[in-house]
């Protein structure tokens, strides 16, 4: 029974969520922001809501100290290693079968912005750790300014709308739909998703016994496979048009999302005491970072070369296990 609400909550996550972001491409549509924004923030954060609603319910709702952290933290910390790492390397697949330019073009300068920020918020995450648990408080002011600073300069240098292929908004097959439709899809879809991720939740304590994995390892690796399942879903899909840009703003806005909100829910609601696999967990998100910033610093991406972020993700699916085995 605990399986079969996992694997129920789980889909139904991946269904509100693409009710959310269907709808937040065509808000981006009709207030007329471009790429930048609609891939570094409108799209990224819509698609990465989930993974900061999962913590948050984890780490209200459930009943003991040890299962709210690990499943908390294990949440907050698995979305950033997937989107470094996994999410990334399949965006290779569609571009390698392409049958004109295999490698995958950008716009550099808006790419390297997002890497900065997260690679800076991440790693300062991290010490706070090691060396700083006790100034929290303060730190939660500095991620939530560093989000705004972020979206100051990418709404500055937004280039305005660029008319594209979107999908038809799910609750009106209309090429022109009202606010109201649109408004509508975006608040079923969010009440989905916090309704979805609390029995998914609750869920991942039980499967974790079935299983004889520590929750923290059940919650760091499932939990971004259901709530990251759009990021892969729209990212493939616009590479497989030609929108590299779009693609990997998407991707890259939402890890510097994820370095931001879901670390102030963190350091607000846990004790943000990370132990060795968490901490390991860390290193290997920061340096899929840097490579993926040396990359983008190129302007033009091989799809081979994202094969080392595939084995970077499965190098730590390896260390947690052995790590989580009870």
């Amino acid at each position: 029974m605990d399986f079969f609400v996992l694997l129920i909550s789980l889909l139904a996550i991946l269904a509100f969520c693409e009710l959310f972001t269907n709808a937040v491409e065509w808000l981006g549509k009709s207030l007329n922001f471009g790429h930048s924004v609609v891939g570094s923030v409108f799209s990224a954060v819509s698609t990465a809501l989930p993974e900061t609603i999962v913590p948050i319910i984890a780490l209200i709702t459930l009943p003991t100290f040890t299962s709210r952290e690990e499943i908390g933290i294990g949440a907050i910390l698995g979305a950033p290693l997937m989107l470094s790492t996994l999410t990334f390397s399949l965006l290779s697949i569609p571009a390698i079968f392409r049958k004109k330019d295999s490698n995958l073009n950008f716009k550099r300068e808006s790419l390297l912005l997002d890497i900065k920020f997260f690679i800076l918020n991440f790693s300062v995450a991290l010490l706070i750790s090691l060396f700083a648990e006790q100034l929290r408080g303060f730190f939660v002011i500095f991620f939530l300014i560093s989000y705004l600073a972020y979206l100051y300069i990418v709404f500055k240098n937004d280039e305005g709308f660029e008319e594209e292929d979107l999908h038809p908004l799910i609750f009106c097959n209309s090429a022109d739909p009202t606010n109201i439709f649109i408004f509508s899809q975006l608040g079923i879809g969010l009440c989905g998703i916090v309704l979805s991720s609390y029995f998914f939740v609750t869920s991942i304590e039980s499967v974790s016994k079935i299983i004889g994995l520590a929750p923290f390892i059940i919650s760091v690796i499932l939990s971004p496979i259901a709530t990251e399942l759009p990021e892969k879903f729209n990212s493939i899909s616009w590479v497989i048009k030609g929108k590299d840009h779009l693609a990997m703003s998407n991707i890259t806005g939402a890890m510097v999302f994820q370095s931001s909100f879901p670390i102030i829910v963190g350091l607000t609601l846990s004790t943000w005491h990370l132990d060795e696999r968490a901490l390991i967990l860390g290193c290997i998100t920061i340096i899929s970072s840097i490579y993926l910033y040396f990359l983008i610093r190129r302007g033009s991406i091989n799809p081979k070369a994202l094969s080392i972020n595939f084995i970077l993700y499965i190098t730590y699916i390896l260390i947690s296990i052995n790590f989580g085995a009870k």
